[in-house]
């Protein structure tokens, strides 16, 4: 396993342990792309982006230009990454 997998891998944990341990209430709670990029340790937002734009992260339309993501969907795309 090269050096980056391996922090994939630990990055995929640690962010998976952060996210299980939010309460249901804040699953109602939608992120901003840079939020995401945070949780996901990204180096910015337009690494989200380039998710969405690949089809690998569905966000939630809030108007013309306006998107959030909701913590239900950045699990599935940790847990799909993590497979």
């Amino acid at each position: 396993m090269s050096i980056e997998e391996q922090f994939a891998k630990i990055v995929r944990g640690v962010v998976r342990e952060e996210l299980a341990a939010q309460s249901s209430v804040q699953d109602l709670e939608l992120l901003t792309a840079d939020e995401v990029a945070k949780l996901l340790k990204y180096p910015d937002r337009h690494s989200v982006y380039k998710l969405k734009r690949e089809g690998k992260l569905r966000p939630v339309s809030l108007g013309d230009k306006t998107l959030r993501f909701s913590p239900a969907e950045v699990r599935r795309f940790i847990q799909e990454c993590a497979e």
